[in-house]
């Protein structure tokens, strides 16, 4: 075997042991986002709806890369990130399209009737998650890469 054909096996490995760091890394997130979550869960869907890991993307002809994802799965999970309403990215108040007022559901079989609600202020995980973790992902890729 050559010296040539020995560094690109080693390139190879550490291209395998990257995305393995990278989905470890990724399901570590996961799992402080689903805990770490501050909303209440009424049937736990959206916290189960947070997913992390890694995939390799193609990026051009030849290349590739990891990419690290954490992310929901679960429409609600948009809301609860960026907030409705006027706390929201529209900036404006809820009122009713067709109707003279908004009906909907608190629990027990009851019902709140409002002309308009400000909405809901964000209650954002994803991105304290990612922000938490991202030196440790860097540190467990230069591992992977550092010549010993």
């Amino acid at each position: 075997m050559s010296i040539l054909d020995e560094v690109r096996a080693k390139i190879e490995r550490r291209k395998v042991a990257t995305l393995l760091v990278a989905k470890h890394v990724g399901k570590i997130m996961e799992g402080d986002a689903k805990q770490k979550a501050s909303w209440e869960d009424r049937t736990g869907h959206t916290r189960q709806g947070i997913q992390g890991g890694a995939d390799v993307r193609q990026v051009g002809q030849k290349d590739r890369m990891v990419v690290v994802y954490l992310a929901h799965t679960m429409r609600s999970g948009g809301y609860l990130e960026t907030g409705t309403g006027l706390y929201g990215p529209k900036k404006r108040v809820i009122k009713p399209k067709n109707k003279k007022a908004l009906r909907f559901p608190v629990g027990g079989g009851q019902y709140v009737i409002a002309r308009s609600v400000k909405g809901m202020k964000p209650r954002p995980i994803i991105k304290p998650t990612v922000q938490r973790h991202i030196g440790t992902l860097r540190k467990a890729v230069r591992d992977v890469w550092r010549d010993t």
